[in-house]
């Protein structure tokens, strides 16, 4: 080439670029995994969306592509979460500034180089001005950026380190809490800011972290009560392809067991509060064909408001092991859509069903039992509700003999049935030793199966009426070693 076409070829290049760095949000979201586009499609009908996830697996990716996303107003032909009509005034949230500018800041807006940012998200030559945040060397307190339609959006980073006072006055159309702050006190104040953000209508807000404050007022929030403008997503690094085997091994090594669970699944530590304290590697099995002569019975806990739940447990009764092999839970569906869902493992096999099945149905009619409806639908529904045979239905009772098998490995459950292992790791008792009662439905059926498991059947019988197995008597529970 020659001088004129080498100059030529240069300004192409130059151009190249530049144009790279024009599209480069768009070209990352493409990207994106499944459920980091349904944490951003969250966003378009709630007002708070939460993702509790492992390390190391693209949460705070997720959360700046979103940041730089509503800062530009560039959003792709295929983008379903929320959109900005005009520029926002947006919040980014860490533990200290240098957090903040080593995670959330040099993603969005990349390194400070001559006195100005450049390689982030957002385009060196999108940025208006930027203002340094004090005592912090290359720290932005507040960035302002050229917003597709026309106005100027701001972008301010926070530490909680500064105190909710320091967090107070303004009018916020977005924010991004990165890491949980440890003070209660600092989302009542964030929440405060955007309820007449996005003019009137609301702010909207994410929120990416790894639980390692355990079952924190937020995290209990968004995972067991939450409303219907929030969204709860928990993900961990079977979810993301990019963390090989190798990857995963060499990380490992380097946790503790106790903390295993929310490093790599992104389950809340529980500490000396959760009830069935055992690793869900321990707990669960490959799946696998079960013997005809094998015992079976299902349990189910009715619900509507709350989802209902059933689940299958099969006994080997000549080695004492018991498998939970199926599961299911759904809100708001009738004993005919329930029986369409499970009707392919649940047909001729005993149900077992709690108390409260002698109470009439939400939504029908008044002369009719809930147990009575699902009997009608298909299920094989047992005369009485589950009770011990020695009588009563003491819950203690049956969680101290399910645990005492769990950790025996006696009672395991079939890999891939996160309806009911998930409310495993998360099931626990409050600060007085009270079971907390939530997100336990699948948990409550295995209790009734495994208290009704004398009235089960052979497997290869359970199309034909045969008469149940009745055990010897079940010896009473007592105490072990002063507990029980």
């Amino acid at each position: 080439m020659n001088s004129s076409q080498k100059v030529e070829y240069l300004k192409l290049l130059e151009e190249k670029s530049r144009r790279k760095k024009q599209t480069l949000c768009k070209d990352r979201f493409a990207r994106l995994y499944g459920w980091q586009k349904e944490f951003v499609n969250s966003t378009s009908d709630h007002f708070e969306s939460c993702l509790c996830a492992a390390n190391q697996i693209g949460k705070t990716h997720t959360g700046t592509l979103i940041d730089a996303m509503h800062l530009l107003g560039d959003y792709p032909e295929d983008w379903g979460g929320h959109k900005f009509k005009h520029a926002p005034m947006c919040w980014c949230l860490g533990y200290s500034m240098e957090k903040t500018r080593d995670l959330l800041q040099s993603a969005i807006f990349g390194q400070m180089s001559g006195g100005k940012l450049q390689g982030g998200l957002v385009p060196a030559d999108r940025i208006i001005s930027h203002e340094s945040a004090t005592g912090t060397p290359n720290a932005c307190r507040t960035v302002r950026v050229r917003h597709a339609s026309g106005g100027i959006a701001v972008m301010q980073f926070w530490s909680y380190s500064q105190g909710q006072h320091a967090i107070m006055g303004d009018v916020v159309d977005f924010f991004h809490v990165d890491e949980e702050p440890v003070d209660p006190k600092i989302r009542p104040q964030v929440i405060t800011r955007t309820i007449n953000g996005d003019r009137g209508k609301g702010g909207r807000g994410i929120y990416t972290f790894t639980p390692e404050n355990g079952r924190t007022d937020l995290v209990v929030q968004f995972m067991d009560r939450p409303s219907e403008s929030q969204f709860f997503m928990m993900k961990g690094w079977a979810d993301a392809p990019h963390m090989t085997k190798e990857k995963r091994e060499r990380l490992l090594e380097q946790y503790p067991d106790h903390q295993r669970d929310m490093r790599t699944k992104g389950v809340p530590m529980l500490g000396h509060g959760r009830i069935y304290d055992l690793s869900e590697e321990y707990l669960t099995c490959d799946a696998f064909d079960v013997p005809d002569h094998w015992f079976v019975i299902n349990g189910m806990d009715f619900g509507w408001d709350h989802p209902q739940a059933h689940i299958q447990m099969v006994e080997d009764r000549d080695s004492g092991m018991i498998y939970v092999t199926q599961a299911y839970k759904a809100r708001q569906q009738s004993a005919n859509d329930a029986w369409g869902a499970v009707k392919q493992w649940s047909e001729g096999i005993p149900v077992a069903w709690p108390h409260d099945g002698l109470q009439h149905e939400k939504g029908r009619d008044g002369g009719t039992i809930q147990m009575q409806h699902y009997d009608s639908a298909g299920f094989k529904m047992l005369p009485k509700h589950a009770q011990w045979q020695t009588g009563g239905n003491a819950v203690e009772a049956g969680i101290f003999e399910l645990n005492d098998l769990m950790r025996k490995g006696k009672l395991q459950i079939f890999k891939g049935l996160r309806s009911i292992l998930d409310e495993v790791i998360q099931y626990h008792r409050d600060d007085k030793g009270k079971i907390v009662k939530t997100n336990d439905d699948c948990l409550d059926a295995m209790r009734y199966a495994f208290m009704m498991r004398r009235f089960a059947v052979r497997i290869g019988d359970r199309m034909n009426e045969p008469k149940p197995y009745i055990p010897p008597p079940i010896r009473p529970i007592g105490r072990r070693n002063g507990t029980r």
